[in-house]
């Protein structure tokens, strides 16, 4: 394990992705996709390929394999309301209850970073209690740039008036690592979820790999 105060300041706050990071929903969000897919009469992909668009915007993915504004527009609506029908099927991750439950009681500064529209987004945390629990949710409609632009991310920073040494973003793919390095936050790699790919992450090289939830909270007390 690397010593993080070696080379920062003791940490302050964390962001976080959200599917596949605080929610099991990538299995989920899969059938939905390839619904959506063949209602424009496209084959379905894999779960493995379409994780490796996600962290972008639903509607930013249609688009780019479609290559056709109004077929991406039907698929993303049809998506979307798969996904809404489906928000009760969504839980969260073994052991991230614990660990918000933590970081609430130490009063540690919480955000979230995440490829979502923002109704998705709360349409899945109201649910499960923890929306109250983030300073900031920003959501893929809220910047112009889809990660791994680290755009959301620093405008994230920016509203928890948090310096990017002082943070760590913790997610589950490239793109979250890739995004947690232009912005200069500490990025640690999330592998709990079944679809994520220690061999992808670790092409990143994130500061940290980590196999629970409960990592997170060592992590920061170590930073301190």
């Amino acid at each position: 394990m690397k010593n993080l105060t070696a080379n920062r300041p003791p940490l302050k706050g964390i962001i976080f992705d959200f599917d596949g990071t605080l929610v099991d929903s990538l299995v989920n969000a899969t059938e939905c996709f390839n619904e959506a897919l063949l209602l424009c009469r496209e084959a379905p992909r894999t779960a493995e390929e379409i994780k490796k668009h996600f962290g972008t915007g639903a509607d930013r993915i249609f688009f780019q394999l479609l290559k056709d504004d109004q077929r991406a527009k039907t698929a993303f609506s049809a998506y979307k309301q798969r996904m809404r029908d489906r928000a009760h099927q969504i839980f969260l991750h073994e052991g991230v209850s614990d660990l918000l439950g933590q970081l609430q009681k130490a009063q540690i500064p919480l955000g979230i970073v995440t490829g979502r529209h923002q109704d998705d987004l709360e349409i899945v945390l109201e649910p499960h209690g923890i929306k109250d629990l983030f300073q900031v949710l920003i959501a893929d409609n809220q910047v112009k740039n889809s990660k791994p632009h680290p755009e959301g991310l620093l405008l994230a920073l920016e509203k928890m008036k948090l310096d990017p040494q002082e943070t760590m973003y913790v997610g589950d793919s490239t793109v979250d690592i890739q995004a947690a390095k232009a912005a200069g936050t500490l990025s640690v790699g999330a592998l709990w979820d079944s679809l994520a790919s220690l061999d992808a992450l670790s092409l990143e090289q994130p500061d940290h790999l980590i196999q629970t939830p409960s990592e997170i909270w060592t992590l920061f007390n170590e930073s301190r």
